[in-house]
């Protein structure tokens, strides 16, 4: 089994949001990503953080799953 790595992120909506990763590095890399969104080009919603986690290799965490 492999380990694996969890990002808690809140949306400009204030929803909170779960991503998992397989890699730390790519956990990392995709918090620092929708950090400097944020800050550079706007608001992180569900569509941005969704489009940013792909490039990461990152996934929703559904509830029940």
């Amino acid at each position: 089994m492999t380990d694996q790595y969890y990002l808690e992120y809140e949306l400009s909506d204030g929803t909170r949001v779960i991503l998992v990763f397989d890699n730390i590095n790519d956990r990392d890399g995709c918090h620092i990503s929708l950090e400097m969104y944020k800050a550079n080009l706007g608001p992180v919603t569900g569509e941005v953080l969704d489009r940013v986690s792909a490039k990461f290799n990152g996934r929703r965490v559904v509830a029940g799953s």
